[in-house]
């Protein structure tokens, strides 16, 4: 991989954004992308192993990460569980050299914490299905050529019946997507307006009414290599404030030992969660709801360690513009992106601890 380094992210945007998407064609032209997927669609044929050790080197390596990993980890396996060979043959080999990419059109402005309660609409029309409605929170929306759209495709139906996921051309003319506003300048969500989109029958992933199961399901694949990986980058941070501090002569002291000792402890946790995740994963036993107890503590001790720098570090640190400051900020939407900390809450209450059941 080192032999390939793409190099320093250029500053400007597109630039930047042909330069991840050629790093990925060359990762999947190695073998690298798609190492647990089938042989017959382009895949490695190992399992989340191989997967789970080229995210650590990757992220190790200090590479960035797949531009199209929503499509790699999350849309792609949900097709292969849930859809048709056509629908394989389609979409499946250009998400691996992110020729397309992918989004994941779920949370709505009334159906965050309750995911059931979409309110998009897919008008069945024939072979065809005219979507219309508005997604909120949706991450690189922006670049994705598809998106994986949960919508309500019965008319009439409430919670989790009636729901379809559907395959979104994000080209289509009646496709708006505005980006959200975020402290740092940078765009990572967006809202998407759709009016009367017309998407395929023959692109529903698992058939019309299935989409609650199929949204599941791909909502299961959302944690577990993400957090491996992501530990992993947190990690060289803990590293780099380590050196930070043994240069500035204050590695000795107790609470200094004590909020590093702290994170260590956190990330080393993190990291056997993680594993625990792509155990059940692969052998097909993973508790629903269980992931978002990866996603909540995630978030946890990602804010947790720069918070932490920032005050061992001191106010020449904390007062600039850095790579520290960066990623305090950044670390503020932890707690939003793939469901916020009260949705995980609520997620592992209901699901896993069986709160409030009887209601």
């Amino acid at each position: 991989m080192a032999d390939h380094d793409p190099g320093p992210a250029p500053v400007d945007f597109g630039e930047r954004l042909a330069a991840l998407v050629r790093w990925q064609a060359q990762l999947d032209e190695a073998g690298f992308v798609g190492l647990s997927w089938p042989e017959r669609y382009g895949g490695g044929g190992l399992d989340l192993r191989a997967e789970a050790v080229f995210s650590e080197e990757l992220a190790s390596s200090s590479m960035p990460e797949l531009i199209n990993r929503i499509g790699v980890y999350m849309c792609g396996p949900t097709i292969m569980d849930f859809g048709d060979e056509g629908q394989a043959e389609r979409y499946l080999p250009k998400m691996l050299d992110a020729t397309e990419s992918w989004c994941q059109g779920f949370s709505e402005p009334e159906a965050g914490s309750d995911l059931a309660a979409i309110r998009t609409r897919g008008r069945v029309d024939g072979d065809r299905i005219l979507v219309s409605g508005q997604k909120v929170w949706t991450s690189r929306a922006h670049i994705a050529r598809r998106c994986a759209c949960l919508v309500r495709t019965e008319p009439g139906s409430e919670r989790h019946r009636g729901l379809s996921l559907v395959i979104v051309d994000m080209e289509d003319p009646g496709v708006n997507v505005v980006a959200l506003p975020q402290m740092l300048g940078e765009r990572h969500f967006n809202e998407v307006f759709l009016d009367d989109v017309e998407a395929r029958v023959e692109d529903v992933i698992g058939g019309l009414g299935n989409g609650w199961k199929a949204a599941m399901q791909m909502l299961s694949y959302e944690r577990g290599l993400f957090v491996l990986e992501r530990q992993i980058r947190l990690r060289r941070a803990l590293e780099d404030l380590v050196d930070a501090l043994l240069a500035a002569g204050r590695a000795e002291e107790p609470e200094v030992r004590r909020q590093v000792g702290r994170i260590y402890a956190d990330l080393e946790l993190l990291k056997s969660q993680g594993y625990r995740t792509l155990a059940a994963q692969a052998a097909k036993a993973l508790p629903p709801g269980s992931t978002s107890i990866d996603k909540l503590f995630l978030g946890q001790v990602e804010q947790r360690l720069f918070a932490a720098a920032l005050e061992l570090l001191g106010p020449d640190v904390a007062l600039g513009m850095n790579h520290w400051t960066h990623d305090l900020l950044e670390g503020r939407s932890v707690s939003m992106y793939g469901g916020s900390t009260e949705i995980q809450l609520n997620i592992i209450s209901r699901q896993l601890l069986g709160l409030g059941a009887s209601r």
